[in-house]
């Protein structure tokens, strides 16, 4: 890929990174709420998710999810539920200082759920098949190692715009979590934000064609 192309590429991918959408509403929400390391390992579990979904794309398997009604809704349904749980957990434990208690549970629930909020989407799926071929170049070599590149790529520049996201919310979020009673308002915040997302899995019909977005 030239250097031009490389630029272009990163350029859509901060633009498309930035775009409101429920990942960003999802960062947005855990820094506010629960500070910035929950929202940065929420970031960091969208970022494992590509590890599973670039090569999926690569070896063609997108394209079935894609095309199958009944693979598109367990994942569609799957991902919804389990979200929709964890949202629920936090909102009826809002204030009791069990769903934030230490930095590893913290950590370690927010990149499970960053993870199954984007390994579970099947848009997510049919978008990256949409958009990483528009950048492969079959006369320059492999496409399967073209979409490998491509998607680390993407996953790293993402990443980073999400990283100064959740940093910028955390900030945010420990001066309003200065009060208890605010802070329990805003662990709320947060579980409606998770069961929203979950919801969004859930009621979004199957996309006709590409999409351009997820």
């Amino acid at each position: 890929m030239d250097v031009l192309t490389l630029l272009l590429f990163v350029s859509a991918v901060i633009v498309l990174t930035i775009t409101p959408g429920p990942d960003l509403f999802l960062i947005v929400g855990r820094g506010i709420a629960q500070g910035r390391v929950a929202a940065l390992f929420t970031a960091f579990g969208f970022f494992l998710a590509g590890f599973v979904q670039v090569p999926l794309l690569a070896l063609g398997l997108a394209g079935v999810v894609a095309q199958n009604p009944v693979l598109f809704d367990v994942l569609r349904y799957g991902g919804g539920a389990y979200l929709m749980w964890r949202g629920l957990r936090m909102i009826l434990q809002a204030g009791q200082g069990v769903t934030v208690s230490t930095t590893r549970a913290s950590a370690g629930a927010a990149i499970r759920e960053g993870f199954v909020a984007s390994l579970l989407n099947p848009k997510s799926h049919v978008f990256l098949l949409a958009f990483l071929p528009q950048f492969v170049r079959p006369e320059q070599g492999s496409v399967m190692m073209q979409f490998i590149v491509l998607g680390i790529v993407m996953r790293v520049v993402a990443l980073s715009v999400e990283g100064g996201i959740a940093l910028f919310a955390g900030s945010i979020g420990q001066r309003l979590r200065r009060s208890p009673r605010l802070g329990g308002w805003l662990e709320r915040l947060a579980g409606c934000l998770l069961v929203a997302v979950g919801l969004r899995l859930v009621l979004t019909g199957r996309p006709e064609g590409a999409v351009s977005g997820a």
